[in-house]
């Protein structure tokens, strides 16, 4: 059974108050938002980003973690004493999915962006350093154009849906760049797989959005023990966003996550910044919350800088751009 939040008080969040949150929520999201992209100029690229933006602080900690036998409630609502409008349980998961579903529908009218993309990645068992990158997507044909500012500095890397035998494109960086010519690699082989949890093909804002509306339905359908609470008015790179946090009840429910950690901007509805801790080995028992996410921790990823109005050319996505090194 999964692990709940206690209350700091007795008072608990009535159902019926929530559910009244929960629905003007929805009517606000549905009725008020504006789908249309925010203000950019269209000839910028994605800022270069000397360094990973910083792990943002959440504004709540749960105070302890309930027990394994401890009774959950009908609804699968958390156990915790909140600020008024924090939702929980089965109505943070339903949020956190319609704001998701909300952000691609933007994303439908935006036919390519740029950004800059963090990632740091638990592969080959080991956690990769912090990688910065400037991304180029467009949506049809689904393209992506890849390069690295930090950790492999200087690669890049190119894939186009229907091209080069539905190959990706890849330029080491630095003296290996100079001696080796430019890799052409099946996107799910083991090759490319080696220092990535997912492949070309899911690159992006939208994939990783679909990929946690996916676990939200799961969670939702099968009504899994996932604790799950939702918390406005927090802060990611100067952006007002929503932030989820998700406890998964158990490997046998969730086989690849413990937690999750989602940021949602609150303008345009799409993630800027997730990260997913995997499990703890046996010896981590007696660790700190803090100890214990930072040795768990698989994957983290944020999008700055996200330029949705960038008008890219069929030239951002061609191996002969001069400003490429795909052909040296």
């Amino acid at each position: 059974m999964m692990r709940m939040l206690k209350h700091r008080s007795k008072q608990q969040l009535p159902n019926m108050v929530a559910s009244a949150i929960l629905s003007a929520a929805i009517g606000v999201l549905y009725f008020s938002y504006d789908p249309s992209p925010a203000d950019a100029d269209p000839n910028d690229m994605a800022v270069v980003a000397t360094r990973p933006v910083p792990v943002p602080v959440i504004a709540y900690k749960p105070t302890e973690l309930s027990d394994s036998n401890q009774e959950i409630k009908q609804d699968g609502q958390a156990q915790a004493q909140l600020q008024p409008g924090t939702l929980t349980g089965r109505m943070a998961l339903l949020m956190n999915q319609l704001l998701l579903e909300k952000g691609c529908s933007l994303l439908d009218s935006v036919s390519d962006y740029t950004t800059t993309f963090s990632k740091q990645e638990y592969v080959g068992g080991a956690l990769t350093e912090n990688q910065v990158i400037n991304l180029k997507c467009r949506h049809k044909p689904f393209s992506v154009y890849m390069k690295w500012v930090v950790g492999d500095k200087g690669q890049e890397l190119l894939y186009v849906d229907g091209e080069n035998d539905q190959k990706m494109l890849v330029k080491m960086g630095g003296l290996k760049g100079r001696l080796m010519p430019t890799l052409k690699l099946d996107p799910h082989g083991s090759l490319a797989m080696q220092e990535s949890r997912y492949p070309i093909t899911k690159a992006g804002i939208r994939a990783l959005a679909e990929e946690i509306i996916g676990f939200r339905k799961k969670d939702l359908a099968e009504n899994l023990n996932t604790e799950c609470v939702m918390l406005s008015n927090q802060k990611f790179d100067g952006k007002d966003c929503y932030c989820f946090i998700a406890h998964f009840a158990n490997a046998k429910e969730s086989p690849t996550y413990r937690k999750s950690v989602i940021y949602i901007d609150q303008e345009s509805c799409l993630p800027v910044f997730v990260r997913g801790f995997g499990w703890p080995r046996e010896e981590m028992a007696s660790a700190s919350p803090e100890e214990l996410d930072e040795q768990t921790l698989i994957e983290s990823y944020s999008f700055t800088d996200i330029n949705l109005k960038s008008e890219l050319a069929t030239a951002d996505f061609s191996e002969s751009n001069s400003d490429y090194r795909f052909r040296r």
